[in-house]
């Protein structure tokens, strides 16, 4: 079970923008890109952050304390759910976000500079 977002969500959108069935008018688009820088570095410093969790103990000697160990331990890395491995799905899916984003301007700009060849041609018929 994923927990957070899915990446390959984003990489289906890709694919789509990469056959050209998705556009991006480059107003609209306009910042995504920095957006995405932005939250990248807020997702980057939230790992760093997350590094010092790695390793939770405390809980003493006990068998009791020994379970809680491993148990908070496991949530803040080494599992397909812990922290770290979902900040990581975060950051995947933001970086094919923001290549989307940059297909689908690319897509757009290409129609559009095709379209007005095409007018321009017909511009030029007698």
């Amino acid at each position: 079970m994923s927990v957070g977002v899915d990446p390959m969500d984003w990489r289906r959108v890709l694919e789509l923008a990469n056959s050209g069935e998705v556009s991006l008018h480059p107003e609209i688009g306009k910042g995504l890109d920095k957006i995405c820088d932005d939250y990248l570095d807020r997702l980057d410093a939230i790992l760093q952050m997350a590094d010092r969790v790695k390793i939770i103990d405390g809980f003493g000697p006990f068998p009791s304390g020994q379970a809680l160990q491993e148990k908070f331990t496991g949530k803040a890395a080494g599992s397909e759910q812990s922290l770290d491995a979902v900040l990581m799905q975060h950051i995947d899916a933001v970086k094919i976000a923001k290549e989307v984003v940059a297909k689908a301007i690319a897509n757009f700009v290409e129609l559009d500079r095709s379209r007005a060849d095409q007018l321009t041609g017909l511009d030029a018929q007698p």
